[in-house]
């Protein structure tokens, strides 16, 4: 009986040794990721010169007008937005950006008496001022900040910005076109509406 229980433990203690051990253990890997994609956030910058009076009967401005543009963007490279102005026409929203003689001109339309289209297109054509009733231009006399080109066929600027954060200030003479100002032009208000964007449109 003796040797039958030191054979049984014997055989117990090889098993122990012997058996495989069997030790449970998962792993889950999970991948976290995101992507950013490109953008640009244009936001106008405050205290721009957006209104003036004109002087007594001659149609300049008591001062220019500026506005600016902040644009941040992330491209890797040079990205091109687009400068236009537009104003209401009696026929819409239409183009206000020309150049005549050189100079790239802004037409500014009155609020109160919406001008037709043919007043606008008169303007641009360096028509007489009575043939553009409520319509009066003046000269971008500069644009800083960022390159930029105009682009006749299109009436807008190109403007080339960087990574980064870039103020794209748009300067307005004082100076009106004076083939678009004339006695004729009813009395108020005129407004150009400047935007900066990333659309070609």
């Amino acid at each position: 009986m003796n040797i039958l229980k030191k054979a049984l433990m014997v055989f117990v203690i090889f098993f122990a040794i012997t058996a495989p051990s069997y030790s449970v253990t998962t792993t889950q890997t999970d991948v976290l990721s995101f992507n950013i994609t490109g953008f640009a956030r244009i936001t106008p910058v405050t205290s721009p010169v957006l209104t003036a009076n004109i002087t007594n009967r001659s149609g300049n401005l008591h001062m220019p007008l500026s506005t600016t543009f902040r644009v941040i963007t992330n491209a890797n490279k040079t990205q091109t937005l687009y400068l236009k102005a537009n104003v209401n026409t009696e026929s819409g929203f239409e183009n206000a950006m020309f150049e005549q003689g050189g100079r790239v001109y802004i037409a500014f339309a009155n609020l109160a008496k919406m001008p037709s289209s043919s007043a606008l297109a008169n303007c641009k054509l360096g028509g007489i001022p009575k043939d553009s009733p409520g319509v009066v231009a003046y000269p971008v006399s500069s644009i800083s900040g960022a390159n930029h080109k105009y682009i006749p066929s299109k009436g807008k600027y190109e403007v080339y910005v960087d990574n980064g954060k870039t103020d794209v200030t748009v300067n307005v003479g004082s100076n009106v076109l004076r083939s678009s100002f004339a006695a004729n032009d009813p009395k108020g208000f005129y407004q150009a509406i400047l935007s900066l964007t990333e659309a070609d449109i």
